[in-house]
């Protein structure tokens, strides 16, 4: 049943003004704001009946459905679209090697079942009409209705409807990439018994996976027919979305189609409509003024440029703007008994250690550390370059250094009029905060127990300068994600409001960076697979090297690629698997490769499930075709670099001797025995002296529990109360059908319905 939660004909529209936030710079006045009426004690006719008002309902769907930075790790039940991974320490990430911690998906020791207790993993039937993606479906149709059936021209009939039609294929295509073929609804359902016939427009079977894909694209299709490559009032209308973003979108989903999770005997006519699909993407976005920001010198300075795409609002170099598609922020008060005008970016708040009165930090896995490019381009171990694990930041892929930071490193931000010294800092400043500008990130544990140096677990002991938050605060890492941070170095006018607060909002929450959840780099490495699926080598490593040479590498050096993958589909697709791993890192995009290659274990199992679900393509097992080791059985763990002085007890033994914190600008090559950088050098030499590297356990201490992700959970089953709310609803092949009493009969991959 979808429809049990509308209560009536009339829609109560929530037009949460906070939109401006959303939809339109944050340059925007109060009187937008001001200005607007409330829709909601009006019906449909009312609402539809002039362009303002349909435009508010086209911006409640943006305020329900654009991604969130706080987003990840719900199914919308605790806010708009927290469903949608941008890249936190949420279930999706946590289930990869980004970050330690068992989500659900991989958790050893609870199996997610058809009744199970466990929290918020269901995506299909949310009760609450204002998170339900049924409800959301629901709201795209009402509008979609209301403006066709509008007097509206059809100038401002196509802008609103281009808008609608992207947004049901949005909330489709996040259904069917986790349950695979779902009811099709494309009309808003009446709940009244007697209006809608006799009820059976409320009763809607699922449809077979193609059919929805099918729908999905019809939408988009209609979508990128309608809008604008780019909207011609940036001013007022910049954050909407685009054509080329609704083709974006389509090429994503026939990518996702064409890959192993849906296409098991590798039927080559799937990769190459994904491979049409996404070159024309391509163009369409190129027509809008989208393209790789920096394209010819993101590079520099170990990736300075290609780190500043997060500090424009549009992602731009001035030429061309990345960010494809986008949430706006804003810094407004939130004013009692008002609408919510504060709309916040919670990401820069989230990554910044305590001690700048930061969230505390991210903890990426020594894994995700490790896996990084040498300089050269090529994986470590691979590479020609030795890899010292205890100097990790020596002769890096200059991505590396804006995705991290590490002991001894500057990470600048704003304090504005803020005196550091207050109270709510401790009322000291600590050896690495002279100031916000001066800021110095010395995440080092110390203390004088012998034993802890072989430990693999948390150890005991200090943080210096109360990085981890207080002085007896046992902390966990010694690396933070630093991706898509807004660092002064890179650019003096930050988006946030330093706030020196103990309440919310504090630190660095006042902000108004905007999140950008898909940008061009993304589609043009959607491209490139989907080419190399097709057979289309030489665009695909075209479209590669573009990604390569934007952040300095060169044909000299063959774009640091492997040799031998031009020619070789399995090493080409494994190539450009890895590149999103380095280029995408921390943007919520890393599950959905892994599932889509299932490359938790291979595919095996798969067949033990249903006899036709085996790979019979891909050489049988993905990992192995791609050439990497599968994440089941494995364990994460997080770094913590260790200094240990019997002599010094609490002391910090490092005390007068650290050197001068790197700026991130400088050469970090060292080879045939020497630094490329005087700073560098003295900043080896202090790792030499003092710290260790040690990899404590990121996913429990017992060393029996490693990552289990089960065959079923590469297509979700329906839960309990779905199939009590409809019983005709058919549940997934693996999962227990409950009306039945037995094994579900719905097949993801198959083209007919089951009887």
């Amino acid at each position: 049943m979808i429809t049990t939660i509308f209560k009536g004909t009339k829609r109560q529209i929530s037009l949460l003004f906070v939109l401006c936030s959303l939809l339109f710079s944050v340059a925007c006045s109060d009187e937008f704001l001001e200005e607007k009426k409330n829709y909601g004690n009006f019906d449909n006719t009312t609402v539809f009946s002039d362009y303002n008002g349909a435009n508010e309902r086209i911006a409640s769907l943006y305020y329900w459905l654009l991604p969130v930075s706080t987003g990840g790790d719900g199914n919308g039940t605790n806010a708009p679209n927290d469903w949608t991974s941008i890249g936190n320490a949420d279930r999706w990430a946590k289930s990869t090697e980004e970050y330690g911690g068992f989500s659900i998906f991989v958790n050893p020791e609870e199996e997610i079942t058809y009744n199970a207790s466990v929290a918020n993993f269901d995506y299909f039937y949310v009760a609450n009409d204002t998170y339900s993606p049924w409800g959301h479906i629901r709201n795209c149709n009402d509008v979609i209705e209301g403006v066709t059936a509008s007097a509206l021209s059809q100038e401002e009939k196509d802008e609103l409807l281009g808008q609608a039609y992207f947004f049901r294929a949005y909330v489709y295509a996040h259904l069917v990439r986790i349950y695979g073929g779902v009811p099709i609804v494309d009309y808003v359902q009446d709940p009244v018994l007697g209006k809608d016939g006799d009820g059976s427009r409320l009763i809607i079977q699922r449809q077979t996976t193609k059919d929805c894909l099918d729908f999905i694209c019809a939408d988009l299709d209609r979508a990128a027919s309608m809008l604008p490559a780019r909207w011609p009032n940036e001013a007022v209308d910049f954050g909407r979305v685009t054509s080329g973003l609704a083709q974006a979108l389509k090429g994503y989903m026939l990518l996702y189609y064409a890959s192993p999770v849906f296409n098991r005997s590798d039927d080559q006519s799937r990769w190459t409509e994904a491979y049409e699909a996404n070159k024309k993407a391509l163009e369409m976005l190129q027509s809008g003024g989208f393209g790789l920001a920096y394209a010819s010198n993101g590079g520099e300075n170990n990736a300075a440029n290609w780190a500043r795409i997060w500090t424009d609002y549009t992602g731009s170099d001035g030429s061309v703007n990345e960010a494809v598609f986008i949430t706006l922020h804003n810094t407004k008060d939130n004013v009692s008994g008002q609408p919510d005008y504060g709309k916040y970016n919670r990401w820069e708040h989230t990554i910044r250690p305590h001690n700048t009165n930061g969230g505390g930090g991210l903890t990426p896995t020594a894994e995700m550390v490790d896996l990084f490019p040498m300089a050269d381009g090529l994986k470590p171990g691979e590479s020609a370059i030795p890899y010292d694990k205890n100097k990790f930041w020596l002769n890096r892929d200059p991505r590396f250094y804006r995705t991290f930071a590490f002991p001894g490193t500057q990470w600048q931000f704003s304090q504005g009029g803020v005196d550091l010294t207050d109270a709510a800092l401790n009322g000291i400043i600590y050896p690495g905060l002279l100031s916000g500008a001066k800021y110095e990130l010395w995440s080092y544990m110390y203390n004088d127990v012998e034993e802890d140096l072989e430990k693999v677990t948390t150890s005991s002991g200090y943080w210096p300068d109360l990085v981890a938050g207080s002085a007896d605060k046992v902390g966990s890492h010694s690396v933070y994600v630093r991706k898509r941070s807004d660092d002064l170095h890179l650019h003096n006018v930050p988006f946030y409001e330093f706030i020196n607060s103990s309440s919310n909002p504090k630190g660095f929450m006042k902000n108004a960076a905007p999140l950008i959840s898909v940008r061009f780099a993304e589609v043009l490495l959607n491209f490139a697979e989907a080419a190399a699926g097709a057979g289309h080598y030489d665009e695909a490593m075209q479209a590669l090297q573009q990604i390569r040479a934007r952040v300095g590498y060169t044909a000299d050096n063959g774009y640091g690629l492997p040799d031998g993958i031009s020619g070789d589909r399995a090493k080409l697709l494994s190539a450009i698997l890895y590149e999103r791993q380095i280029e995408l890192a921390f943007e919520g995009k890393r599950y959905e490769d892994m599932h889509r290659w299932m490359l938790f274990d291979g595919g095996q199992g798969q067949g033990s499930i249903k006899p036709s679900w085996a790979l019979t393509g891909f050489g049988g097992n993905t990992c192995t075709y791609l050439g990497v080791a599968p994440l089941n059985g494995t364990k994460r763990h997080n770094i913590v670099l260790y200094c240990y002085d019997v002599s010094n007890g609490s002391k910090d033994p490092t005390t007068g001797s650290r050197p001068n914190a790197l700026t991130l600008d400088e050469d970090f090559t060292y080879s045939a025995g020497k630094y490329a950088n005087d700073a560098v050098e003295e900043m080896a030499g202090f790792y030499d002296d003092y710290l260790l590297r040690k990899d404590v356990n990121a996913d429990g201490n017992d060393a029996a529990l490693t990552i289990n992700y089960r065959p079923t959970y590469y297509f979700l089953g329906l839960r309990q109360n779905a199939m009590q709310t409809n019983p005709t609803l058919h549940q997934t092949v693996g999962w227990h059908d409950l009306g039945r009493n037995a094994d579900g009969l719905f097949d993801p991959l198959s083209d007919t319905l089951p009887e």
